[in-house]
């Protein structure tokens, strides 16, 4: 999505394929990122409902579109939970299929409907969630920070963090560049992992780790608005950026923040400075994705196709 040459080199070889004779009639269009097939198709009523995901795991998602004439208030019910379609200028509809990491595995009902007129456009499909294979790690944290453990501590945190990422607008702040790894070394713990901290109190990983020296540059994962900058008590100082219908990012133990609240940011510009802050034993990158209230796999929405 980010390497031009490689789209260059793609429309040099399919201008070689192309008969001499033939090439002044052919109206090429270059893309960045041109909507790829989707996996399953299903149409009702003229309507057409696509996926584009081949699979749903524990903590992960795809993505829906669907397209016709006249349709209105789309709206879809999966695991218990209503969500609404957003809309991307003048494109179909689309929404996320979301699964919290906690949703048990097994065949789940996927229902989506539409207005058209006094019409009502109804899909219906059976959807497979399989197991996350979320691992089991053992951490000590220093004594000056062993308090951090407490559950108490962390049911505030996320209460916090609920109420800042509760309110985004209902169009994508992503562009073009759609979303990548803030920073370009290994990702380390991952995301979801039982944790059992100082030898007793158990919580989960609700993000990915990634290798970083301390004062390591952070760039923004998308476009998008910076809701808050300022400190927590496990994260420690922290970034969290709104980028759009529900989607956001945190980053997290940073040593310092280069933006501020409200601040409008770019794909890729530097936001922070890793560091060791909040419940940490030493420097690296914590960071997150939530999408409408819940923490998913992040590395998921780096490698899927968005509307912009």
């Amino acid at each position: 999505m980010r390497t031009p040459s490689l789209i260059i080199a793609c429309l040099m070889l399919t201008l070689s394929l192309i008969p001499a004779g033939a090439q002044e009639h052919i109206d090429i269009v270059l893309q960045l990122a041109p909507r790829p097939m989707p996996t399953a198709v299903m149409i009702e009523s003229g309507a057409r409902l696509e996926l584009y995901f081949s699979s749903l795991k524990q903590g992960g998602f795809g993505l829906l579109r669907l397209a016709g004439d006249s349709i209105e208030d789309p709206r879809l019910d999966f695991l218990g939970r209503e969500r609404r379609f957003f809309q991307v200028e003048d494109d179909a509809w689309y929404a996320f299929l979301i699964v919290d990491m906690n949703a048990s595995p097994g065949l789940r009902q996927l229902m989506v409907s539409a207005e058209r007129g006094f019409d009502e456009i109804n899909f219906t499909r059976a959807i497979r969630v399989d197991s996350g294979r979320f691992i089991l790690q053992e951490f000590e944290l220093p004594a000056d920070r062993a308090y951090l453990v407490d559950p108490v501590i962390e049911a505030a945190e996320f209460a916090r963090l609920e109420e800042i990422t509760s309110e985004s607008g209902p169009k994508p702040l992503w562009d073009g560049a759609g979303f990548g790894l803030p920073l370009e070394s290994a990702t380390t713990s991952p995301f979801g992992a039982f944790r059992v901290l100082n030898d007793g109190v158990k919580t989960r990983h609700t993000g990915w780790d990634q290798r970083a020296s301390n004062a390591t540059p952070v760039h923004a994962m998308a476009a998008g608005r910076v809701v808050f900058a300022a400190s927590l008590e496990i994260r420690g100082d922290a970034v969290v950026i709104d980028h759009g219908v529900g989607v956001y990012t945190l980053y997290a133990h940073l040593s310092e923040s280069n933006v501020t609240e409200g601040e409008a940011v770019g794909a890729g510009q530097i936001i922070g400075l890793s560091g060791n802050s909040g419940r940490s034993s030493g420097p690296h990158l914590h960071w997150e994705l939530i999408v409408e209230g819940h923490w998913l796999d992040g590395l998921e929405i780096v490698a899927l196709w968005l509307p912009s």
